[in-house]
Formats: structure tokens, C-alpha cells, sequence
């Protein structure tokens, strides 16, 4: 994938951006590691109890990692499977630095007002509350919730400055999605889009989808533009 006529195996390496991954699939990751300073997680609490490779294991409901240690966390189609998601957010916003972002996408319904909650979680054992669905890991991740418009609140709680997007790019192959994009920032307000269709050009609806194309088509665009952000 290209952005700007530079080809993926000539972005700049810079081992001083670190980023922190969940649960990531495909060939991107490969790339991300040997460019920047990549921590690709699994969820798996026997190797994480072992403490023997903090990069490679992490539990996001309490995440072994220090304060601001990260300048992106991305997770992708990870959080309606924690089952306390809330804690999770928290951790996020807590081991990234100021003016680091979230970019997250999860089963989402911008035209629902409040998550539907899968499986009720009050007590030490799950008991469900709807005909269990399974994603992922072959189909055997248990889904916690799909996520409703309440979503948004839940991280502006926890700190974060929302964006919410709609997005569709056909050429590029990919298709109808939400994505949101959390920063830890307490000045910047990046507003809610309904659709690209609907882009009018003026700096604030525009910033969340920039981001997140620039995120999608080529990490290293969005850092820079990230980056240009905070200078401001």
C-alpha cells in the first residue's frame, strides 16, 4: 500500500514511536516491528502470569506496562471480547502518552443509542444473558456486548477525546466500517461524521477521517500528521 508515491519498504524507520497492538493479524505487523517500536500482544493469562515476555502477552484490563509509555494503541475488533471493557479503556488511556491516540474499531451501531450486553458480568462467573456468539480465534472468542452510541460517553468518561467515523474507500478495497479514534488530549475536539459522503472541509469534522485513512493506508502518514498535531 502507498500514500504520497512511498512504497511500505521505504518508510523511515523510527524506533523512538512505539505502539501498542492487540490480538493483530495479517503481514502489517511484520512491517510495524521493524520499523517502529512494536509491542503485538496475545491475551493469554498463563504466559502473562510467567512475566517472561511482557511484549508479546498483555492482558488490557490491567496492563503490566508504566505510565505514557505508548504513542498509538491499536485495537481492532478486540474489545467487545474483554469481558471489563471499562477497566480496559482505562489501562489504555493510562499507558499512553499526552497526545497519544486509540484508534479502535468493535461490532458498533451508531444508530443505537446503548450497548447490548451479551453476557452479564456482575459476578465472578459469566452467565449469559443472550444466545452466546463466538468471533474470532476460530470462532471460539467469546463476544461480550455490541457496542451502541453509549460507547462514546464511556471513553469521553474515562478521558479520552472522541472522533466517530463511518467509512467506506471501495478502491482500496475496504468496506463499511466505524471507526473511533481517542486521543489523550483535554483541547482538541474531533467531531462525530455520519459519512465521508458528508465531509464539508473545515479542520474539525475533517480530523478524524484523516487520521484515520492516513492510519489505515500507511502508519508512519498518520504519526506525522499525530505528530504535527501536538506541536501545535
Amino acid at each position: 500500500m502507498k500514500l504520497g508515491g512511498t512504497p511500505v519498504y521505504q518508510w523511515r524507520v523510527d524506533k523512538a514511536v512505539r505502539i501498542l497492538e492487540s490480538s493483530a493479524r495479517g503481514s502489517y505487523p511484520v512491517i510495524l516491528a521493524d520499523k517502529y517500536d512494536y509491542y503485538c500482544t496475545e491475551y493469554d493469562p498463563a504466559k502473562i502470569a510467567e512475566g517472561k515476555n511482557p511484549r508479546a502477552y498483555a492482558d488490557f484490563q490491567t496492563l503490566h506496562y508504566t505510565d505514557a509509555s505508548f504513542d498509538v494503541v491499536i485495537a481492532s475488533d478486540v474489545f467487545e471480547h474483554v469481558r471489563n471493557d471499562a477497566d480496559g479503556y482505562r489501562e489504555i488511556f493510562r499507558v499512553l502518552k499526552r497526545g497519544g491516540s486509540l484508534v479502535l474499531t468493535v461490532p458498533y451501531d451508531h444508530e443505537q443509542a446503548e450497548t447490548i450486553r451479551r453476557v452479564d458480568t456482575s459476578g465472578k462467573e459469566d452467565v449469559p444473558i443472550l444466545e452466546p456468539e463466538y468471533h474470532g480465534g476460530g470462532g471460539h472468542t467469546l463476544t461480550y456486548r455490541n457496542y451502541g452510541r453509549d460507547l462514546l460517553s464511556l471513553l469521553r468518561r474515562v478521558g479520552f477525546t472522541v472522533g466517530y467515523l463511518e467509512a467506506e474507500v471501495a478502491p482500496f478495497g475496504i468496506t463499511h466500517q466505524s471507526v473511533i479514534i481517542g486521543r489523550k488530549e483535554d483541547h482538541i475536539e474531533l467531531l462525530a461524521l455520519a459519512s465521508p459522503d458528508t465531509l464539508r472541509g473545515s479542520l474539525g469534522p475533517l480530523l478524524p477521517y484523516r487520521m484515520f485513512l492516513l492510519f489505515k493506508y500507511n502508519i508512519k502518514g498518520f504519526l506525522h500528521y499525530w505528530k504535527q498535531l501536538r506541536r501545535k
